[in-house]
């Protein structure tokens, strides 16, 4: 007979002694009973009489009459009381029904677990097996403390893990659950995991090797629920039968304890010889720590180690021993044919026998320190080596630059994971301020010719807006020409007030960039140049000074009398040599996007969508991870993306030179081959140079080698002072009158992260800067 309907009662609390408890007492103890009939009451139903159904008040009572009748019997078993209640509710007699299903639940039976269940379904007829209806005993939240994970933090301390199972039981089985839940507890308890997958087939393992011929099958789900904090909790379900298991070895129920110092990761079980791609992280906090950086990565090429790229420069602090100077850190990416182990060899002699590191304790201070992180996929667990290196997980100075030099689907071999995706939980929480005082990180573009405490190239988050002061010394400036042109002594005092007025930076144009401009001879311009810088560096060696120029020659010149940085308007397309002579001097480079010429850029407005397949462009944020455009707005995405596309194309260029991420500053050339519009979108939009990145796929005949260049990291320079689009906007064709016009798009750009902003009329933008950083960075 087909049964379609269901009376049920659900849950009828009552006590009983099903064994000895957690102490080992045969105590009464809290139980739940449920049951639930196959029956047909649509007799009843139609009738409204209760005759034709079953009366869920008879068998509550009978239930209950019986648990009473029985509360100094050991049942032994919540099976045991199952089977009886099953006699009550299937006797004719008492009102039962011919099928049921019967729930047994004790919450208070086992301490380390919320509550087990028996679950049996049984009929009138045949007091057994119900259309192939199994038996089955559930355990929910088993809470464990066990070792798993792979990284060092997860294996400095046991982690909480629950464990529910559901196991489902053939006829006649002698299945005993807490003697099954006391070895699982007692084996993963002194056991360690790498992952919630391994952990889930122990316990299967351990389940069937001692009941597989009582068992049919075992539901394991295992959840940590405390290793995201904004889940319930994270893990993994498999259903489990002894198949899985035919041929492996029996678990050895007494297993060693692994220490601290033990890191058993899986290997990879021969390294092939040929060119790897290696990421090794860099720190100091001890000495010059700019010039002890670029001596150990200058000293690679020696060791038939090449350069290939390199992150931008941080300042962080002190991690485990917070009592030292804050380090200087990033990541190279190299390419090498040495082994991990001789590569380490040559890192450790770097350190020790160049550069001369002293190591007082573990964590102290160092001049320098060379970690291997990653060795192209490969897994190396040796006493004297970890890859990849066991603690990079939980250091942003580690993890922020690397994720700078691989792509966002770049994954961690061991945790199978993208590194990108624990960079952006790292970066939200608030770190461990017992190892390390806060987990932010500071950029700086370094200056070898300054004294780091005295940079104010350094930003973060709340860092200053730097003013740098417009000192032009040409006949034709669009906006000042030959306001300081000529006269040694005119020039001196605009460049005071500039300075008095704020400007950590002022930068000087020996050639017009105004369009249509005509260029002075290379000669010509040094003679603009290089009296000035000498006379500014007779009466300040502080401020830093800027160049603007887009001649090698004249960069080196100036460099070699006492200027700081180099501002290129042409992102080195004018001039190839350019990016030696910046390599070389290690200098400050801004790179300002333009096209053309100064008399054909205004024509050179139209920008279109990558059609270049060996170009991947992505919009990828630490934070928020990647997307593939900024809005659907095609002009939007043409031109952020075209002009990052063009500028990172001559970063390429750079690297290859020689030349560092950290000494670049980007500007988006705001007027140089834009129009009105475009330069309105560059400044709304700002943001999102700082999260443009490419992968670059250069073909070398069959080969093709992958370069990905971020621009996460890169400090942004904005140049609007002035300029032709605001003068249209407002009706203003003198420049000078621009001064408010100017200082909208100061606000403007400081709420869109810039962090240096390059003007005339200091005096007033100084004020300026203390509103917008009043108002965006909280600085006042």
């Amino acid at each position: 007979m087909m049964f379609k309907d269901k009376v049920f009662v659900n849950e009828l609390a009552a006590t009983a002694i099903m064994g000895n408890d957690a102490w080992n007492r045969p105590t009464a103890q809290p139980i739940k009973i449920s049951v639930e009939f196959d029956t047909d009451f649509s007799m009843a139903s139609k009738t409204d009489n209760l005759k034709y159904s079953l009366n869920y008040a008879v068998i509550s009572r009978n239930i209950m009459e019986f648990m009473k009748i029985n509360e100094s019997k050991n049942f032994k078993s919540l099976q045991n009381i199952g089977e009886a209640v099953s006699e009550i509710v299937l006797d004719e007699k008492k009102g039962g029904g011919e099928k049921v299903e019967i729930s047994i639940k004790s919450e208070k039976s086992e301490i380390r677990a919320d509550e087990i269940e028996y679950k049996l379904y049984r009929d009138r007829y045949t007091q057994g097996v119900v259309e192939d209806k199994l038996d089955s005993i559930n355990v929910k939240k088993l809470r464990l403390l066990t070792i798993i994970g792979v990284f060092t933090f997860e294996r400095l301390q046991k982690q909480l893990v629950d464990i529910d199972l559901t196991i489902e039981l053939l006829p006649h089985h002698n299945v005993i659950i807490h003697e099954i839940m006391e070895e699982i507890t007692r084996f993963v308890e002194v056991s360690n995991f790498k992952t919630v997958e391994a952990l889930e087939l122990t316990i299967g393992q351990l389940i069937f090797q001692h009941y597989d011929n009582d068992i049919s099958k075992v539901m394991v789900k295992i959840t940590k629920p405390n290793a995201i904090s904004y889940t319930e909790g994270v893990g993994v379900r498999s259903l489990l039968t002894k198949e899985r298991f035919a041929g492996l070895e029996k678990l050895n129920t007494k297993p060693q304890v692994e220490t601290n110092d033990q890191f058993n990761l899986p290997v990879t079980e021969e390294i092939k010889q040929g060119n790897h791609i290696v990421y090794i992280a860099f720190g100091s906090n001890v000495g010059d720590q700019v010039k002890n950086i670029n001596q150990a990565i200058d000293l690679l090429a020696k060791h038939d180690i090449e350069l290939l790229s390199t992150s931008s420069m941080y300042i962080s602090k002190p991690m485990y021993v917070k009592d030292q100077p804050d380090f200087f850190n990033g990541v190279i990416k190299v390419q090498c044919k040495h082994s991990p182990t001789e590569l380490l060899s040559i890192l450790k002699h770097i350190e020790y026998e160049e550069i001369k590191r002293h190591k007082d304790f573990e964590n102290g201070p160092r001049s320098i320190d060379l970690d291997i992180l990653l060795y192209d996929e490969s897994t190396v667990n040796k006493p004297e080596l970890t890859i990849p290196h066991k603690s990079m997980l939980e250091r942003t100075f580690v993890l922020q630059p690397l994720c700078e030099l691989i792509k966002p689907d770049f994954i961690h071999p061991v945790s199978a994971e993208p590194i990108h995706n624990h960079l952006k939980e790292l970066l939200k929480s608030q770190g461990n301020e017992s190892i390390q005082e806060s987990n932010k990180l500071m950029n700086i573009v370094p200056i070898s010719q300054i004294d780091p405490s005295l940079n104010p190239l350094k930003f973060d988050h709340k860092s200053k807006t730097l003013m740098m002061g417009i000192l032009n010394i040409t006949p034709d400036s669009f906006s000042d020409g030959g306001k300081s042109f000529g006269d040694m002594d005119t020039i001196i005092k605009n460049f005071k007030k500039l300075v008095e007025d704020g400007s950590e930076i002022v930068d000087i144009g020996g050639v017009s960039t105004r369009p249509g401009a005509d260029e002075p001879s290379e000669s010509e311009e040094l003679d603009r140049l290089l009296p000035v810088i000498k006379a500014i560096r007779d009466i300040n060696k502080e401020v830093l000074i800027s160049i603007d120029t887009y001649r090698s020659e004249v960069a080196k010149q100036c460099l070699d009398n006492g200027a700081n940085i180099i501002n290129d308007i042409s992102m080195g397309l004018y001039d190839e040599e350019m990016f030696d002579i910046v390599a070389q001097y290690q200098c400050p480079y801004i790179l300002n996007h333009t096209r053309g010429t100064s008399k054909t850029m205004s024509k050179l407005v139209n920008y279109e969508a990558n059609t270049n397949e060996d170009l991947i462009e992505l919009i990828n944020d630490p934070l928020t991870g990647q997307s593939n455009q900024i809005n659907d707005n095609p002009e939007v995405n043409n031109l952020i993306n075209g002009i990052s596309r063009e500028q990172s194309l001559q970063l390429s260029k750079a690297f290859k030179k020689g030349v560092r991420k950290w000494q670049i500053i980007l500007d988006p050339g705001i007027g140089f081959a834009k129009n009105l519009k475009q330069n309105l979108i560059i400044l709304k939009y700002l943001n999102y140079f700082k999260k443009y990145s490419i992968i670059i796929n250069e073909r070398l005949n069959e080969d093709i080698n992958e370069n990905y260049i971020s621009f996460n990291g890169l400090p942004l320079l904005v140049g609007t002072s002035r300029k032709k689009f605001l003068g249209t906007l407002n009706n203003e064709e003198n420049p000078t009158e621009r001064v408010v016009s100017t200082n909208a798009t100061i606000i403007s750009s400081i709420q869109q992260d810039c962090k240096i902003v390059r003007v005339h009329d200091t005096q007033e933008v100084a004020k300026t800067i203390r509103i917008g950083d009043a108002i965006y960075r909280d600085i006042y």
